[in-house]
């Protein structure tokens, strides 16, 4: 199939350039197999030499959080963020020991106009992060 077609379909913007900046996450808790419901997630955006913290969520029964800049967009701009999972309260809610208090990953955004998906695998002892899609 032709690629530029497939693009195209797969754009649900009217306008490519009223694309807005995105950030989502997902975590799945990679010992139960199951997502992480319930966990403290925080987005900062790092400025004038500081962390600002932009938002607070939750992640819900699917372990997601919906877009936490949807009430940001002065912050939709280029530059680095991060997203602060804590871990800590979520692990102690199931009764599970862990090492990590809480998770920061720390990323660049280099075009406002693209969507940002920072999925977190998850276990006591271990992380992955990667951009999804």
């Amino acid at each position: 199939m032709n690629t530029r077609l497939e693009d195209s379909r797969m754009n649900t913007s009217v306008n490519p350039n009223e694309a807005k900046l995105s950030i989502t996450t997902h975590v799945l808790n990679t010992s139960t197999g199951l997502p992480a419901d319930g966990l403290a997630v925080c987005l900062f955006k790092f400025e004038n030499d500081k962390w600002i913290l932009l938002e607070e969520s939750t992640t819900g029964s699917n372990g997601r959080c919906a877009d936490l800049l949807q009430d940001q967009r002065e912050n939709s701009t280029p530059g680095r963020f991060k997203i602060e999972f804590r871990v800590n309260d979520y692990f102690r809610r199931n009764a599970t020991i862990s090492m990590y208090p809480l998770i920061d990953v720390v990323f660049d955004v280099q075009n406002h106009h693209e969507h940002y998906h920072i999925p977190l695998l998850l276990s006591p002892f271990g992380f992955t992060t990667y951009r999804g899609s």
